[in-house]
């Protein structure tokens, strides 16, 4: 591996892999920012009702064991450093030789994941690095490398050997296992047998993500949620591709990406993967309850849904990202009054074509700016009833708050630079 000075800058921590976004609501035109992406392939998710297919062995999953534990991890050391490369130069030739191309799902989610950081107001500025701390070997030639970076990030994914290296990717729909159906006090859920050992988990952290929840906004479902833990991505390889968790309104379910995938993405070693995806269950349940009990109040603001599930979820550091953010010269407006047909501003958060990501920590902030200065969650949801009341959010901010929209934007604005 050549020597690298690797930057240690707060943006690093935000968007290693630009991979981590805490979840997409699947509201109307919640998509549309992806860029195009080839149409996948892949089988659907099994019905429960039919068979699981048995796996068969072809002639790209070779046997591992003739490789010792130290040359598996040389060889995927050889292919992280250049996935490493790949982002630090934007080189998507490169990223697309070491991550498996048979895998169509796979690869249209680690190239969009790819163009939405280089796209990114982080997109350039960051030079990554990965090391590989360990191994675990897998059924069907798989190994989970465990992988740590100098800022502190960690990953764990999965990896094979085709043709003469190796290639990150992730297992197909036939080698997961059929569906398991589970229920439980507040949740049904959907689980596959290759991610078993976490799978008892995540069921007990739902369950406190409802208490927390509850215990927050008042009010919960009271009708059992349908949750679905996916070990990879291709069992629903129409999901949107920047997200690790998603509340789906129109089936009313939850789908999240368990740990050790590619699609969960990175944890703070410090919290764990089971601490982070604590706060995105939480966060999506929210979603939920939000639609259910309180009827979606302030729909037509993309970002009181997302500050809100973000808040209950106890993401309130978020408002720092939002003040670094908005020191270095990066601003996403509550309103973008420009004539430009395709606004950049947070009451279309679902239509940004950059910075998506950062949208989030901008909507966070308005919560916790409203439940700071505005009384509590009873100012944000009189603001949210009386932009349900008026659809204009400067009428809105006058009803609720007795204020100017210009007021309260100046005395937003001042509040964020004073958090960091």
């Amino acid at each position: 591996m050549k020597s690298k000075k690797v930057i240690h800058i707060f943006l690093a921590l935000v968007v290693l892999v630009a991979s981590q976004f805490a979840c997409q609501t699947f509201a109307p035109a919640s998509t549309a920012t992806q860029p195009p992406q080839l149409s996948p392939t892949e089988p659907l998710p099994f019905n429960t009702d039919t068979p699981a297919p048995q796996p068969t062995p072809t002639d790209s999953f070779i046997d591992i064991s003739q490789f010792s534990d130290e040359e598996i991890k040389a060889g995927i050391q050889e292919a992280l450093d250049a996935y490493a490369d790949a982002y630090t130069n934007n080189d998507p030739d490169l990223l697309e030789e070491f991550v498996d191309q048979t895998n169509k799902p796979f690869r249209r989610i680690v190239r969009s994941r790819f163009n939405d950081f280089q796209s990114s107001f982080a997109g350039g500025k960051i030079v990554f690095q990965y090391d590989v701390v360990s191994i675990t070997r897998q059924e069907y030639g798989y190994v989970i490398a465990h992988i740590e970076s100098p800022n502190l990030r960690f990953v764990d994914w999965v990896y094979r050997f085709y043709e003469d290296h190796w290639v990150l990717t992730e297992p197909s729909v036939e080698q997961v296992g059929k569906p398991v159906i589970t229920e439980t006090d507040h949740f049904i859920f959907t689980t596959y047998p290759w991610s078993d050992d976490v799978n008892p988990q995540i069921m007990d952290m739902m369950e406190r993500a409802y208490q927390q929840v509850k215990d927050v906004l008042g009010k919960a479902p009271e009708e059992k949620a349908v949750v679905k833990v996916m070990p990879i991505y291709g069992l629903s390889p129409f999901n949107a591709m920047n997200a690790i968790a998603s509340y789906n309104p129109t089936d009313n379910d939850i789908e999240a990406y368990a740990p050790f995938s590619y699609a969960y993405g990175s944890y703070d070693p410090a919290v764990g993967w089971d601490g982070e995806l604590q706060v995105t269950l939480t966060h999506e349940f929210t979603h939920m309850t939000h639609w259910q009990v309180f009827g979606r109040a302030g729909k037509l603001a993309d970002w009181m849904s997302e500050g809100l599930a973000e808040y209950v979820a106890g993401e309130t550091g978020n408002k720092y990202t939002a003040c670094y953010a908005f020191a270095s010269g990066t601003f996403i407006p509550i309103l973008d009054e420009s004539d430009a047909v395709y606004k950049q501003d947070l009451m279309h958060m679902y239509l940004l074509e950059q910075d998506f990501s950062l949208s989030y920590d901008f909507a966070t902030s308005l919560v916790d700016f409203i439940v700071e200065k505005h009384g509590g969650l009873d100012g944000f949801w009189s603001l949210a009833h009386a932009l349900d009341d008026t659809s204009d959010f400067k009428k809105a901010v006058q009803k609720a708050f007795g204020i100017s929209y210009e007021q309260f934007n100046k005395e937003w604005q001042a509040w964020l630079k004073n958090q960091c």
